[in-house]
C-alpha cells in the first residue's frame, strides 16, 4: 500500500496521484470507509480513527477517503497537526479557508458560536471576544459545538468530511474537541476521518475516543510477502524478477512506505528490475531508510544539504523563507536546493506546498545531525522566531530551546503561551504548557500563580491552594501580591471565605479595588449582605480612584447583588452604571452579566427590556453559558406570565441548549420549569417525567431538590388537591427555608397562601415567610395579600377580604397566568367557606383560561362555579384545537377527549364533569366516530400533546 502522493516517473507507468495509485492489501479497511462515507452521505454520520505506525499507510487511507466523499458530492475540509504546531492547528488548517468566508460570516446557525470559532481562527471571532472564555462552559464543547454547526452548514443538502492527519501531534484542546465531535455527528450528515500514530503522548486520549460508540478503529497491519511484491510491481510499473522481489520483502519488512522507498532506490541505481539474480549481488541498496535518505543526501551539495538540516529542525510549515534566514542562504541558493530535494525524493509538493516525502523522511535528515550541530541551528532559529507573541512561530521556538537545554527561556515563552490559553479557555492546552514549566523547574512563582489560576477555572480549588502554598513564602514584590489575589479568589470560588479574607489581608494591598472586591464577595456569601453592601462601596470608591474599568464594574455587580433584596432603586442603579461602564472598556461578559442582574430586579415586569438586550448580547458574543442563564429567566418569567403555553417552549429550548453545553445544573433547572408547565397544565404524568430527569442530573442545584414537591403543589392546585398540594408545598419549602435567598422566588408564595386556605399552622408559615429576603417582591406580597383576604374572609371581615383581595390583585397584575393560578385556592376558600363573592372573579379567571388553552384551570372554574350554584356553559369553540374543530368535534367532546387522552373511565370523567355515564359513553361514541379512532387507545392520540 502507498503512503503519499507517488514520484513522477518518465516511463508513464507510475500513477500521477495519490487518489490514482493502486492500495495493496487494504481491502476491508476500503471497504469500512465506503460504508461510513454512504451512511454519512445519508444523514448517519460516523467517525473514523486509522491508528497504526509510522509508513504503515494511513495517510494513503486517509487521501482515499477524502477522493471518495469527494466523489460522493460531500465537501471535504482536511487539516494536519505538525509537532510543536500551537492550539488548534489541525482544525485550523481544515476550517481556514471556510471560517474566512464571508458568506459564513453573518450564518445565523454560527452566530452564537463565531467567538468560539474565533479561538481557532482570530479573524472571525472579531466581535471582540475570541480572546476571553466563557468560564461556565467546557471551551472544548463551545469550539466542538461551533465546529459541529460549521460542519453542517458548509455540509448543507450534501454532507461533509473533516479529515485530521498525524493526530498523535495536536495539541490536548484539539483532542477534546474531536471528543465531543465524534458523539454528535449520529444523524448529522458528517464524516470524521483522523489518523495518529500509538506513542506518547496521546495514545491513551486517542485510544479513549477510538472507544466512543459513533468510531470505528481501523489499525492497518504489516503486508505480507504478496502484498509486498504486488505492491512493488505496481510501483516498479512492470512485472519483478523473483529475485527483485524477494530482495524487497526482505528489505521492507511489511512497511508499505519502505517497499516504495526501496523500489524508487533500485530505479536510481540503474537496476533492471527483471533482472537475474547475480546481478543483485552487487548492488549497494542501502538496508534502511536512514541510509537511502542519507545516500540522496550525500547526492546534494552542501549549501543545499545545510538547506534540508536547518529544515529538519525548524519545521517547513512556518515557511521556506524562515528556514532560509536561519540557513543565511539567499533565494537562488533556496530554490536549487529545493528543486535539487525534490529531484531525489527528499520533498514532494502537496496541493500548492512542498514538505517531506514522509515524516519518516524529516527523521532520518535530522539524525544526519550532531547534537552540536543542532543545538547551534536550533539557538539561531529560536532567536529569528521568538517575537514576542503567542503566534506558531513562538511556540516552535519554545520548543527549540527546551530542546537545548536552554529551560528557562524556554519557560518564559511558554508561560506566555499558557497565559494566552488561558484567556481563550483552551484549559487542557494551557496545563500541558504548564507542566513542561514546572518540569524545567525555573519561573516556579510565575508559574503557580497561573497554576492556581488554571486550577480554579478547571473547578480543582484543593489543588490549587496547595499549589499556590507551596510557593508564596518563596515569592516577593509585585509576584505575591498577584498569587495572593489568585488565591483569594480560588479561595471563594470553594465556598473558602475566611481563607478569602485572609489571603487579602496578607497582600497588604488596602487599596487595590480587586482585594475589596474579594472582601465583599465573601461577606455577601457568608449571608451578611449589610456587610458585604459596605466593602463593596469600598470597591467601588476604590475602583473610582484607581481608574480600573473592569475592577469598577465588578465591584459595583457586588454591590448590586448585595442591595437587591432590601433596596430595589438602588440595586438597579448599581447594575446600570456597571452595565455602562462595562460597555464603555468593552468588557462584554461583565456587561451581560450586570444586564442579567439588572432584569432579575426588573422581574416584576414579564418582559424586563434588560433581558432582550442581555440575551441579544451573550448570542452576539457567543457567552452561551450566560446565554442558558439567561433564558432560565425568560422561562421563568413566561411561565409566571403566561403559563404554559408560552414558557413550556422556551423552558425546553433552554434544556436542549444547556445539554448540549453541559451544563447538567442549569439543564437540571430547565427540566424542573418544563415540568412546572405541565403541572399547570394538569399533566401529572409528564410531569413526574421530567422531575425524574431533572433530580436525575448530576450536580443538580439545591433549588431542584426543594421544586420537585413544590412543582408537584401546582399540579395538585391545577387538578383541585389544595390539601395535597398544602402537604407537597411543605415538604419543597422545608428545603427553601435552609437557603438565604431562593429561585424561583414566587414559589414561596404560593407555600404561604396553600397554608392559610387549609388552615394548617398559617401564623407559622407567615413568620418564616417574613424573614425570608424574598418577601419584599411584588409576586409574594400578592400571595401575602391573599392569604390575608382569606383570613379575613373566614373571620367574617369582608370588607377588609375585599380591599386584601384587590390589592393582591394589583400587586399580581404583571404576572396573569400565576395570579389566576393562586386565585384557584382563593376562590376554593370562598366557595367552600361562604363568604364574599367569588363568582364574577370565577366567570372572569375561567374566561382567560379558555381563552389561554388552560384547560385544567378552567375545569377547576367550571367546577367551582358548579359548587357556588353558578354553573357557566363551557366555551364550545375557543379552546378546540384546529384539527379536531375540522373533524366536528364540540368543544364538550374536546373535553371528555381529554380526560380519555388522561386515563379516565367514564364513570371517572362523569363525576368530572357533573354529567351522566350514559352522556359520557354517548360523547365517546360520537368522538370515535369523527375521528375514526378504533378504539379508545387510538383515540388517546387524537388529544392535544399535554393531555397525552
Amino acid at each position: 500500500m502507498d503512503t503519499d502522493t507517488p514520484d513522477p516517473d518518465t516511463s508513464g507507468h507510475r500513477p500521477s496521484s495519490a487518489a490514482e495509485a493502486t492500495i495493496v492489501g487494504r481491502a476491508e479497511e476500503l471497504a469500512a470507509i465506503q460504508e461510513l462515507i454512504e451512511a454519512s452521505a445519508a444523514g448517519h454520520g460516523a467517525a473514523v480513527m486509522i491508528v497504526g505506525e509510522a509508513g504503515i499507510g494511513k495517510s494513503r487511507l486517509l487521501a482515499e477517503a477524502s477522493a471518495r466523499a469527494s466523489a460522493a458530492g460531500m465537501e471535504v475540509l482536511a487539516g494536519r497537526a505538525v509537532p510543536g504546531g500551537g492550539t488548534y492547528r489541525a482544525l485550523a488548517t481544515a476550517l481556514v479557508g471556510r471560517l474566512r468566508d464571508a458568506m459564513l460570516a453573518g450564518d445565523a446557525e454560527l452566530r452564537p458560536y463565531r467567538a468560539a470559532l474565533g479561538r481557532i481562527i482570530p479573524d472571525f471571532g472579531s466581535i471582540g471576544y475570541a480572546d476571553r472564555a466563557d468560564t461556565m462552559v467546557d471551551p472544548a464543547v463551545m469550539v466542538g459545538e461551533g465546529v459541529l454547526r460549521l460542519l453542517r452548514v458548509v455540509g448543507a443538502g450534501r454532507g461533509c468530511l473533516l479529515v485530521l492527519d498525524d493526530l498523535h501531534w495536536a495539541d490536548p484542546d484539539t483532542l477534546a474537541v474531536l471528543e465531543y465531535l465524534v458523539d454528535q455527528v449520529v444523524d448529522q450528515q458528517i464524516m470524521i476521518c483522523g489518523t495518529a500514530r500509538e506513542e506518547p503522548p496521546t495514545a491513551d486520549q486517542i485510544e479513549r475516543i477510538g472507544r466512543r460508540p459513533t468510531v470505528r478503529m481501523l489499525r492497518p497491519a504489516r503486508l505480507n510477502a504478496a502484498q509486498v511484491t504486488e505492491l512493488a510491481r505496481d510501483r516498479a510499473g512492470m512485472p519483478l524478477a523473483p529475485a527483485t522481489a524477494s530482495f524487497v520483502v526482505e528489505r521492507c519488512d511489511g512497511l508499505p512506505l519502505l517497499v516504495e522507498e526501496l523500489t524508487a532506490g533500485l530505479r536510481e541505481t540503474g537496476v533492471d528490475p527483471t533482472a537475474p539474480q547475480e546481478a543483485l549481488n552487487d548492488i549497494a541498496v542501502p538496508p534502511t531508510l536512514r541510509a537511502l535518505v542519507g545516500e540522496r543526501m550525500a547526492a546534494m551539495a552542501e549549501e543545499h544539504r545545510r538547506l534540508l538540516h536547518v529544515a529538519a529542525v525548524v519545521g517547513v510549515d512556518l515557511g521556506w523563507d524562515v528556514v532560509a534566514s536561519v540557513a543565511q542562504a539567499d533565494e537562488s541558493v533556496l530554490l536549487a536546493g529545493l528543486r535539487a530535494a525534490t529531484r531525489v525524493h527528499l520533498l514532494r509538493a502537496e496541493a500548492d506546498e512542498l514538505t517531506w516525502r514522509h515524516s519518516l523522511t524529516r527523521e532520518a535528515v535530522l539524525a544526519g545531525l550532531l547534537p552540536p550541530e543542532r543545538a547551534a541551528m536550533a539557538r539561531r532559529a529560536a532567536e529569528l522566531l521568538d517575537g514576542g507573541g503567542v503566534g506558531e512561530a513562538d511556540v516552535r521556538a519554545a520548543e527549540l530551546l527546551a530542546a537545548v537545554g536552554e529551560h528557562d527561556r524556554a519557560g518564559r515563552i511558554l508561560l506566555r503561551l499558557a497565559r494566552h490559553d488561558l484567556a481563550r479557555g483552551a484549559l487542557r492546552s494551557a496545563r500541558a504548557l504548564l507542566a513542561r514549566v514546572e518540569a524545567a523547574g525555573a519561573i516556579r512563582v510565575a508559574w503557580a500563580i497561573e497554576q492556581v489560576r488554571l486550577l480554579t477555572l478547571a473547578g480543582e480549588v484543593e489543588a490549587a491552594l496547595c499549589t499556590g502554598e507551596q510557593v508564596i513564602d518563596t515569592a516577593a514584590g509585585d509576584e505575591y501580591v498577584e498569587l495572593c489575589l489568585q488565591l483569594a479568589r480560588s479561595s471563594v470560588v470553594g465556598g473558602r471565605r475566611a481563607a478569602a479574607i485572609e489571603y487579602a489581608e496578607r497582600a497588604d494591598r488596602p487599596h487595590d479595588p480587586r482585594f475589596a472586591i474579594v472582601r465583599a464577595d465573601a461577606a455577601y456569601g457568608e449571608g451578611d449582605p449589610q456587610r458585604a453592601g459596605a466593602l463593596a462601596a469600598d470597591a467601588v470608591r476604590e475602583a473610582e480612584r484607581s481608574g480600573d474599568g473592569e475592577s469598577l464594574a465588578g465591584a459595583l455587580l457586588v454591590q448590586g447583588r448585595c442591595l437587591a433584596q432590601r433596596d430595589a432603586a438602588a440595586a438597579r442603579a448599581a447594575f446600570g452604571r456597571a452595565v455602562q461602564v462595562a460597555a464603555m472598556r468593552g468588557l462584554t461578559p461583565l456587561r451581560v452579566a450586570a444586564l442579567f442582574h439588572l432584569a432579575a430586579v426588573q422581574r416584576g415586569q414579564p418582559d424586563p427590556p434588560a433581558l432582550a438586550e442581555a440575551r441579544e448580547i451573550a448570542e452576539s458574543a457567543g457567552l452561551l453559558g450566560q446565554l442558558a442563564s439567561i433564558d432560565l429567566l425568560v422561562a421563568d418569567l413566561a411561565l409566571v406570565a403566561h403559563g404554559p403555553r408560552v414558557g413550556e417552549p422556551v423552558a425546553r429550548g433552554c434544556a436542549e441548549l444547556s445539554a448540549r453545553l453541559r451544563l447538567t445544573s442549569v439543564q437540571a433547572v430547565a427540566e424542573l420549569f418544563v415540568a412546572a408547565a405541565r403541572a399547570g397544565a394538569g399533566d401529572r404524568d409528564g410531569m413526574e417525567r421530567w422531575l425524574r430527569r431533572a433530580g436525575a442530573r448530576p450536580n443538580a442545584p439545591w433549588e431542584v431538590r426543594a421544586g420537585l414537591d413544590l412543582v408537584r403543589a401546582i399540579c395538585s392546585v391545577a387538578t383541585g388537591d389544595l390539601p395535597g398540594a398544602a402537604t407537597q408545598a411543605d415538604d419543597g419549602a422545608a428545603i427553601l427555608a435552609g437557603h438565604a435567598s431562593a429561585a424561583p422566588t414566587h414559589w414561596w408564595g404560593l407555600w404561604l397562601l396553600l397554608r392559610e386556605v387549609t388552615g394548617h399552622e398559617p401564623q407559622e408559615a407567615r413568620a418564616v415567610f417574613q424573614h425570608t429576603r424574598v418577601c419584599r417582591r411584588r409576586v409574594n406580597r400578592g400571595a401575602l395579600l391573599y392569604a390575608d383576604a382569606v383570613a379575613a374572609g373566614r373571620d367574617g371581615r369582608a370588607k377588609e377580604a375585599a380591599q386584601a383581595l384587590a390589592r393582591g390583585d394589583a400587586a399580581l397584575e404583571a404576572h396573569p397566568w400565576w395570579h389566576r393560578l393562586l386565585r384557584l385556592p382563593v376562590w376554593a376558600a370562598a366557595v367552600t367557606e361562604g363568604w364574599g363573592d367569588p363568582i364574577p372573579g370565577l366567570r372572569a379567571d375561567l374566561a382567560c383560561h379558555e381563552l389561554n388553552g388552560d384547560e385544567a384551570l378552567a375545569r377547576q372554574c367550571r367546577d367551582l362555579l358548579r359548587k357556588a350554584g353558578a354553573p357557566s356553559r363551557r366555551n364550545r369553540g375557543a379552546s378546540v384545537p384546529p384539527r379536531l374543530r375540522a373533524a366536528g368535534v364540540t368543544g364538550r367532546e374536546a373535553e371528555v377527549l381529554a380526560l380519555v387522552a388522561e386515563g379516565l373511565g367514564n364513570a371517572q370523567i362523569a363525576a368530572r364533569l357533573h354529567l351522566s355515564v350514559r352522556t359520557v359513553e354517548t360523547h365517546v361514541s360520537r368522538l370515535l366516530a369523527k375521528t375514526g379512532a378504533a378504539d379508545r387507545t387510538q383515540l388517546r392520540t387524537y388529544a392535544p400533546r399535554e393531555h397525552q
